[in-house]
């Protein structure tokens, strides 16, 4: 995949004054017209609306974050009417098209920076496609994979657009607030009675499919809880510190109010990579144990029952449940070991062979079951290089004074974030969640920032900047 054809000049496809008179004629005329027809409020939403879709043609940077936003709140769940409209799906396809249109427009073709993640993504696709031959559920299976080409056009704007240090800071500031909200929602709502009884205790929800239940939410706040633990040692600013303290503590506690064992899990996970990585590891054990036994004596007697349960001798009726999946889709892998039995075909399959309808609830049981063999290989392929590249950045800062020093934190962070989705998907079936692919997609936008820095310094090109050789080996043209 070739790099974007780089050029000193470039011209502007929509100037800022001739957006704001076609603004300012298509308002007018278009609000003249409604005014007289529908309330005034509609009216006016709809011109705000106009205004936002003529920000998103001039800056698609912009167009991004709206299209985030709106995958992160699902506002058509809480507003049926937007939902017949498909907003997510239409603002996606249009941003993808203009950030195409600009990309073309701007190098003289389609182009995007070359990562092996980027092949990776198209061989799992390819994998998902070819496990619709042998599928146990057809429509399940081409559901999966529209889901995930929806992931695709999300992956190939963030890639596209997010192409400067500032973007990419702005970004992870817009990912973390927007996660923030939804837990103070969560948290707020856990204890104003929108808790739900579940195996012996209250615990919260959403109804937000972003999060799914009270195991996605957990899973979200460890996906999360890493980037702000490294960017709060990052930051130097007073409120900044403060700001992301807060949202620190908002997040641990929303995650132990779900009641989710695995979330637990994964959090421990999340404390032994950060200790793993810490330069001063006894200080930071005994200020994890300090941590740890706090918060334990913070906890109410049924969540204190709940998360001792994972070391009981035991089973109850969801530990036995999962190993029974486990088993069963062992055996579904034995039936159908090439293709699988089909991306998000599992349940189905399971039910058609063992008389059980039952997700997997692990994500290595999932992999191997639904796209088999050679999808597991290019599935742990691409996990391989999501943690090689991140790898190799830390490597590469290290010791610099490097202009994209932002970029080591969040490496370290996405580290430990992938760590903890590892951990948690011995219990949860989240091949597929959109973390995974958000995460490579900063990845890839990591790398490329961090390959043109080097690449500046004059010493080497960008195409001398291997997978495999540290910088410091490579010898000038």
């Amino acid at each position: 995949m070739a790099e974007p054809l780089r050029v000193d000049k470039t011209r502007e496809i929509i100037t800022g004054k001739h957006l704001l008179i076609a603004v300012l004629i298509i308002i007018s005329l278009v609000g003249g017209i409604l005014v007289n027809l529908v309330e005034p409020a509609f009216v006016a939403m709809g011109a705000a609306g106009l205004i936002v879709l003529m920000l998103i043609v001039k800056y698609d940077y912009f167009g991004l974050l709206i299209y985030f936003l709106i995958f992160i709140f699902r506002p058509g769940e809480t507003y049926p009417a937007l939902d017949k409209i498909r907003l997510e799906l239409f603002l996606g396809a249009f941003v993808a098209f203009l950030t195409l249109l600009k990309n073309k427009y701007r190098y003289g073709s389609f182009t995007f920076p070359a990562s092996k993640l980027n092949v990776d993504f198209i061989l799992l696709l390819t994998a998902m496609a070819a496990s619709l031959i042998l599928s146990a559920c057809k429509d399940c299976t081409i559901e999966s994979i529209q889901n995930m080409l929806k992931l695709g056009v999300f992956y190939l704007l963030i890639i596209l657009i997010v192409d400067s240090k500032k973007r990419l800071e702005i970004f992870f500031w817009v990912f973390l607030l927007a996660i923030a909200k939804s837990a103070f929602d969560i948290t707020f709502g856990f204890y104003h009675g929108q808790a739900i009884f579940n195996q012996g205790l209250n615990r919260a929800n959403t109804t937000n499919s972003a999060m799914d239940n009270f195991n996605g939410i957990a899973i979200t706040m460890n996906t999360v809880i890493p980037f702000v633990y490294y960017l709060l040692l990052h930051y130097k600013d007073t409120w900044k510190k403060i700001l992301l303290g807060a949202i620190l503590v908002l997040f641990v506690w929303t995650l132990i109010v779900t009641g989710s064992r695995g979330g637990i899990v994964g959090f421990l996970a999340i404390l032994g990579v950060v200790w793993w990585q810490s330069k001063n590891k006894m200080a930071m054990a005994l200020l994890m144990i300090v941590f740890l036994v706090v918060g334990w004596m913070s906890l109410g007697e049924d969540s204190k029952t709940r998360y001792l349960s994972i070391f009981a001798d035991n089973l109850d009726d969801s530990s036995s449940n999962r190993i029974k999946a486990w088993t069963d889709g062992l055996m579904l892998f034995v039936l159908r070991p090439l293709t699988g039995v089909g991306a998000g075909a599992f349940a189905n399959a399971r039910l058609e062979s063992f008389g059980v309808y039952l997700n997997p609830h692990s994500l290595y049981i999932q992999i191997i079951a639904e796209l088999g063999i050679f999808g597991t290989i290019i599935y742990f392929m691409f996990l391989k290089d999501l943690f090689r590249i991140n790898l190799k950045t830390i490597r590469l800062l290290k010791g610099r004074n490097a202009r994209n020093a932002l970029l080591s934190p969040i490496a370290q962070a996405t580290i430990v974030s992938c760590s903890s989705l590892l951990v948690t998907g011995i219990f949860a079936h989240s091949a597929y969640r959109y973390t995974w692919y958000l995460l490579a997609a900063l990845t890839v936008v990591a790398e490329n920032l961090l390959k043109a820095e080097l690449s500046e310094e004059g010493s080497i090109t960008k195409s001398q900047i291997s997978d495999d050789i540290p910088i410091e080996n490579k010898k000038e043209p």
